[in-house]
This record gives C-alpha cells, structure tokens and sequence, in this order.
C-alpha cells in the first residue's frame, strides 16, 4: 500500500515539474536568485554564504533555547571543592575553576552534575556566530579586498581554536557533536587559505 502512496507522489512530482507553466516560474525564481549570488569566480563565495546561512541559524537557535547547545557542550561538572571558602580577598563563584569534569575521581558517590550551558552562555555564543556569519557574507560578495578575505579566515581560526579548547582542555564538550562544526570551520580555512593569491587582489 505504502509502495503505490510512493510512486503516486513520485508520479504526481514529476508531472508537476515538468509542467510548462512551473518551469517557467522555476526560470523566472532562479534568475531572481542569481542576481542577489555573489559574482566571484569560483565556488568559495557560495560556500561562505552557506555557512553564513547557517551560523545565524545558529545564532537565532542560541537565542531560542538552550536545547541544541547543551547537546553541543554536553560534558557534565560538580562543584569544585578543593577552592578555598569565601574570603574578604576570594570569592569561590567568581573563579574560572569553580566547576571540575564529573569522573569516578571528582564525583565518586555519583553526586548530581550538570553542564555549562546557561541562558547568558548561549547568548554570548549567538552574539559571536552573528558577527562571524555577518564577516563571512561580507567577504562573499567582496574577496578581492585583502582586509576581508583575512578577518574572514580568522573567523574560521577563532572557531577551530574555540572548539579545540572546548573539547581538550576545558571538557565541556565530546568530539562527535562538534564533528560538524570541525568540518566546516577545517574545510573554510583550508579553502581560504590555499586560495588567497587566486580572490586578493594585491
């Protein structure tokens, strides 16, 4: 039954597609759009509006709810209590090390832990993927201009650092959530860079 519901929709996408009246629309869409696509040579520009794209996606989700982030940074800490209690001259919450990884050692009765993302975090986080998303669709359209091009591979240099620290030294997040974000920000810096004397105009 399910077979026959398929190739019915099948039948009725194709039909569509190819009516006369849609390919013209589909025509008259496509000039439409490519009129507002960058002009450089080359798909670089088209892949940094993509990640444009998506990073204020990014940004907008960070905004929304914690949901995505916290699936992102999803290492779990406790208290750490080896910090010295308050003082006139120590405040145990305003230290960076106030939260320790959760492991056997740190947590060994399996105390409640709990992750790093909060409200501010996130929005923090939004804060910094719009401006990244905003220097991107400016290098886009403008690759030629020395200036751009280089703030632009420093986007991807700020984010592969970031992650990197993240996952290795701070602990807050694992690699396969960030496998994606590792990829595309690997992917922008390479491209960028081996392509530099070919978009610079000196």
């Amino acid at each position: 039954m399910w077979i026959r519901s398929l190739m019915a929709s099948r039948f009725f996408n194709v039909c569509f597609c190819t009516h006369p009246e849609f390919s013209i629309n589909c025509r008259i869409a496509m000039d439409t759009v490519k009129d507002y696509l960058p002009q450089s040579e080359g798909y670089l520009p088209y892949y940094l509006v993509l990640t444009s794209i998506l990073a204020v996606g990014n940004s907008l989700q960070n905004y929304l709810t914690l949901h995505f982030s916290r699936r992102l940074y999803n290492g779990q800490f406790i208290p750490n209590l080896s910090l010295p209690p308050k003082s006139a001259k120590f405040n145990p919450e305003d230290s960076t090390r106030k939260f320790v990884p959760a492991n056997a050692e740190s947590n060994p009765k399996g105390a409640r832990t709990q992750d790093q993302v909060t409200p501010l975090a996130a929005r923090l986080f939004g804060t910094y993927t719009i401006i990244s998303a905003i220097v991107r669709i400016y290098a886009a359209y403008y690759l030629h201009v020395a200036p751009v091009y280089q703030m632009t591979i420093w986007t991807y240099v700020v984010a592969l650092l970031h992650f990197s620290s993240e996952f290795a030294v701070y602990r807050t997040a694992y690699f396969g959530p960030i496998t994606t974000t590792f990829f595309f920000a690997t992917v922008g810096l390479t491209w960028m860079t081996s392509q530099y004397s070919f978009y610079v105009q000196a």
